[in-house]
């Protein structure tokens, strides 16, 4: 991989450095994080979801092939939360909205994931593709030829009383292979 291409996206969000691979018509995104603020809102009784839009893909007719998020999410930066919540993190095209799940456009990218048990705060963020979350070849369609579509790194987090809104902050890489099927 390692061909010059017209039409990439470009990365969004706070401390997110980008980089792009090719191989024909195939894109591989590398987006890398570095301490990418969070913001959560406090669903009281619900739970605490948010997300940060990381990436604006090119206009056009897009299909994604999968992803990976590996990183840490640190709760708790502003307001309140405790140091051993559990949550779930996934990848799509709209930013998380309410609710203690990550369903449709907030996880249309990367299927819903749990992270492991956060200690001191601190939560490992490995999550996957897998094929039959999303259609039997894994890939995804969808129509940006109106308007580009946008990459939302998305969390949710098990409610406890004691959490508020507030911000956490995401280190590590999020990677996707996608292309530009065509535009009209």
């Amino acid at each position: 991989m390692g061909r010059l291409i017209e039409r990439v996206g470009t990365k969004a969000g706070i401390n997110v450095k980008q980089y792009h691979f090719t191989s024909g018509v195939l894109v591989k995104t590398k987006l890398v994080c570095s301490a990418t603020p969070i913001t959560l809102t406090d669903d009281a009784g619900v739970a605490q979801y948010g997300g940060v839009q990381l990436y604006n893909f090119p206009e056009g007719m897009l299909c994604t092939m999968g992803g990976v998020v590996d990183g840490a999410l640190t709760g708790g930066v502003t307001g309140t939360i405790i140091d051993t919540y559990t949550g779930v993190v996934a990848l799509g095209t709209a930013t998380a909205t309410t609710g203690a799940t990550l369903t449709g456009t907030e996880a249309d990218i990367l299927q819903s994931t749990a992270l492991t048990q956060a200690v001191a705060k601190v939560a490992v963020c490995d999550a996957i593709s897998i094929a039959t979350a999303l259609t039997e070849a894994g890939s995804r369609w969808f129509d940006g030829s109106a308007a580009a579509k946008d990459l939302f790194l998305n969390f949710a987090i098990a409610d406890d009383v004691s959490h508020t809104s507030g911000t956490a902050a995401f280190t590590g890489t999020v990677e996707f292979v996608w292309m530009i099927l065509g535009d009209k």
